[in-house]
């Protein structure tokens, strides 16, 4: 049996998120990809991304899509250790 819950909207809760939001510091620190380690779904959904790309035409292709395409089913590596260095002099 399945209980219905009904969540209210909070004022509140806004105020909360919009203070966090505003002192929130955002870095974002690109990784790797194995193919050969994903389980079936997160293969299928990379299958799926991959076929979108591909098919977006080249004028409109961004770095992003064309790195995905030339690195699709092969292990990959882009992290890059100095993106540290603005989280550590944040700190």
């Amino acid at each position: 049996m399945y209980k219905t819950v009904v969540i209210e909207h909070s004022p509140k809760a806004d105020d909360m998120a919009q203070k966090v939001e505003e002192k929130a510091k955002i870095f974002h620190l690109r990784g790797g990809i194995d193919y050969s380690k994903l389980n079936f779904v997160h293969k299928t959904m990379m299958k799926l991304l991959y076929n979108a790309v591909k098919n977006v035409p080249n004028e409109k292709q961004t770095a992003e899509n064309r790195a995905m395409i030339e690195t699709y089913n092969k292990k990959v590596d882009f992290i890059d250790f100095s993106g540290l260095d603005k989280i550590i002099n944040e700190i």
